[in-house]
């Protein structure tokens, strides 16, 4: 059987048993058992793929990942990172589309603080979107903000879904993680770019409103109360990684026990938030290590019958740019992004991509967060990006699905200005874990 062949055999296979409705983790592992009964040799590929099963789940690099979750479950069900909306509100004084830019700055400490996109999302939601609507916000500036501020969360560490790209890419999990710092915040000065300038094109999208001046010594106050508690778990987990202090497994631990020991101080920390956050744990951690378990049989059938080295034969036979196959990819998560989960779109796109990447000579912890941005913008893009769904549950009965699409499409643009700004200046990437290499 030819590569090619093979390639589409097993992604239509993937695709028809999605379609039926079986849980991802099931229908992955369904599809490649099956396969590597037919292609590894029949009952000797199970056994092959049952050993690489075991082989891929007891890696030291995928620990970070159930920790990343216990922390942002933590701080999620016991609320200690309600307080930083506090501490930005009595800083941010009368400014243009004042509380799209709360939306995006607390969003973006969520993101170092959980990792939890659709958690993310749906506690700004919940907490900003009514006082919008109050004061009058378009649909585009009040849902659009919250959205993609939710996203970010993503690239920016804790990240559970960097570890598992980096583990399904054999990339350093550390450098990953870190790679993602200056990408995010650029993504989240696009937001705030665009909701200024589009509030000082036209205001009347987000009107102006008085806002009581907090005295210095209460914004002070609530700085050292709240904000610098938070801002401490958040180096405990991206400082102690840079500065080369502890593995990205000691400092998810670390966050996750700090998270822990803060809702204990605050008094937040009940039963019920205890029970929640380990289930939470334990239900997305049991998903993800399944279907990294079902990527480690994929990527041994595409090495066994020759599909991956055919494909990087063929797309280094092509007479283009290097350049342009990166479009591609890009091209090719995008389209998947508007159709496919996350978890989905990794485990069949990066086992097939990263020997391209490598073989073409890009830095693979570039092309990692590139991916990364790409994923972001899948939850963004119709018709099944996760956070519209997500954003049409939260605002009510008189939002239509129309309209949350149209509040999300700006910033799908700025996603998109990110990428290009981003395969334009690998650097901005690169710049953090190269400095990180030294200071180890």
């Amino acid at each position: 059987m030819e590569w090619w062949e093979v390639l589409v055999l097993l992604f239509g296979s993937m695709v028809a048993v999605l379609l039926t409705g079986l849980p991802v983790a099931f229908s992955f592992l369904l599809v490649n058992l099956v396969a590597a009964y037919f292609f590894l040799g029949g009952i000797a590929g199970l056994a092959t793929a049952t050993s690489a099963i075991f082989s891929s789940l007891t890696t030291f690099t995928l620990l970070p990942v159930p920790f990343f979750i216990l922390m942002g479950e933590v701080i999620f069900h016991s609320g200690i990172g309600l307080q930083a909306i506090d501490v930005v509100d009595r800083w941010l004084g009368k400014v243009p589309g004042r509380l799209s830019i709360m939306a995006i700055l607390t969003g973006t400490m969520f993101a170092a603080l959980s990792g939890s996109t659709i958690a993310n999302t749906g506690l700004l939601g919940t907490l900003l979107l009514p006082e919008m609507r109050k004061r009058g916000y378009s649909k585009t500036l009040s849902m659009g903000p919250i959205m993609g501020i939710g996203g970010v969360a993503m690239l920016i560490p804790p990240s559970a879904l960097a570890v598992v790209l980096a583990s399904l890419g054999k990339m350093d999990v550390g450098r990953l993680l870190i790679a993602g710092i200056i990408p995010g915040v650029l993504v989240a000065s696009l937001y705030l770019s665009y909701v200024v300038l589009a509030c000082l094109i036209k205001p009347s999208l987000a009107p102006s409103y008085e806002v009581p001046k907090a005295p210095w010594r209460e914004r002070l106050a609530y700085t050292a109360k709240y904000f610098l508690p938070l801002g401490f778990i958040i180096f405990m987990v991206i400082g102690v990684i840079f500065l080369g202090i502890a593995t990205p497994t000691e400092a998810a631990a670390t966050g996750a026990l700090g998270a822990a020991v803060l809702a204990l101080f605050y008094r937040k920390l009940s039963w019920e938030a205890i029970k929640k956050s380990l289930l939470g744990t334990v239900r997305l951690s049991t998903m993800i290590f399944m279907i990294i378990a079902a990527s480690d049989i994929y990527s041994q059938i595409l090495a066994y019958t020759g599909a991956a080295p055919g494909l990087v034969s063929f797309v280094l036979g092509l007479d283009i740019p290097p350049i342009c196959v990166i479009f591609g990819m890009m091209i090719v998560l995008i389209m998947l992004g508007c159709f496919m989960e996350t978890i989905s779109i990794m485990m069949i796109t990066v086992p097939v991509f990263m020997p391209i990447v490598n073989a073409l000579g890009f830095d693979p912890i570039w092309f990692g967060v590139l991916m990364l941005i790409n994923l972001e913008l899948g939850f963004l893009t119709p018709p099944f990006g996760m956070l519209l769904f997500v954003m049409k549950g939260i605002s009510g009965e008189d939002t239509t699905m129309s309209d949350v699409w149209k509040a999300a499409l700006p910033f799908v643009v700025a996603d998109l200005v990110g990428i290009l700004v981003l395969i334009c200046f690998p650097q901005l990437a690169l710049f953090l874990p190269d400095m990180m290499g030294r200071i180890k």
